[in-house]
């Protein structure tokens, strides 16, 4: 298949035969190493398969799995389940058309934090690459700003415990705060929120990546608009020395990128429906970074990808 080309998945999981929404494209080299790929916030279905499918040319069966957004899924982030990864993996292990012996996960953004929950979660998970994510789960809201009391996340039906959105109830003096704080530009109104609005966060909420059974490697910008995943991977990376973690764990932080890291141009192609160079001017009006500095934000992702893959190889394969 030349570059460029769009994959089809060699196979399609469903919420009524295998109890979650996947597309599985089967390696040709490792075939028996698999990824559990899922997007970001806002992410559909169409592009998260392309930068899959991107993936699978690596030799690795890849699993794009949907969590929210995928129809019929809900488009809310409120009780996302944890479910549909622990469902992926049995469907891997027990069910796959190929033998799996190792499972990866992998996500960005919101798919980072997810990833990360996942990996602390289920044991089965051998390595997890969180990209742009964050360390704590706050209370999912109906169309970003409607408090619903629950988590972002489930399992098996129950909250995965979170902190509480009181901010929203007073949006008006929340937005007025954010717009008064010097250290927050027009950019930065969610990395405000989840700074500032949950700074009495509790241990209970916290992500626990030291319960992982898995390798992890954190990616996150200098500094990160979007949330505060600059803050939040040092965080991970100092409570996995403090507990003395028995697995593999690495940072890097790229300082002049962007929250999109982890993937090559080609990917970023596909997140723009085809068209680089609107989508490059669109994130400049977006991301401080990629107003900054872009080319150095191209070379980030890049770069990152490129960590990424080496880490893959060598927690999956060996060195």
């Amino acid at each position: 298949m030349q570059q460029g080309e769009s994959r089809k998945p060699d196979l399609l999981c469903t919420l009524e035969a295998e109890g979650f929404l996947g597309s599985f494209y089967q390696g040709d080299r490792y075939v028996d190493k698999a990824v559990i790929f899922v997007g970001g916030s806002g992410e559909p279905r169409n592009v998260v398969e392309a930068r899959a499918a991107i993936l699978a040319r690596e030799g690795y069966s890849v699993l794009a799995v949907g969590y929210y957004l995928w129809k019929p899924l809900s488009k809310q982030t409120v009780a996302i389940p944890l479910d549909y990864v622990e469902r992926a993996i049995d469907w891997l292990l027990q069910k796959c058309p190929v033998r799996i012996t190792k499972i990866c996960m992998t996500g960005l953004s919101l798919g980072a934090a997810y990833t990360a929950l996942c990996g602390a979660y289920f044991p089965q998970i051998s390595c997890a690459i969180v990209v742009s994510g964050f360390d704590f789960v706050v209370e999912g809201c109906k169309n970003m700003v409607i408090r619903q009391h629950r988590s972002y996340f489930t399992l098996h039906g129950e909250n995965i415990p979170y902190e509480p959105a009181e901010a929203l109830s007073h949006l008006p003096a929340t937005l007025k705060k954010w717009k008064k704080d010097p250290r927050y530009g027009s950019r930065a109104m969610n990395r405000f929120y989840y700074n500032e609005c949950f700074d009495g966060r509790t241990d209970a909420s916290r992500i626990k990546v030291e319960n992982g059974n898995c390798d992890w490697l954190f990616l996150a910008p200098g500094y990160d608009d979007t949330w505060p995943s600059d803050q939040a991977v040092k965080r991970m990376m100092q409570v996995l020395r403090e507990k003395q973690y028995p697995h593999r764990y690495e940072c890097v932080i790229y300082e002049k990128g962007s929250h999109l890291l982890g993937m090559p141009e080609e990917a970023l192609a596909a997140m723009g429906g085809g068209d680089i160079e609107k989508l490059r001017r669109m994130l400049g009006h977006f991301l401080t970074m990629e107003k900054k500095y872009p080319k150095e934000c191209m070379e980030a992702r890049e770069e990152s990808y490129r960590k990424m893959l080496s880490f893959l190889h060598e927690s999956l394969i060996g060195a």
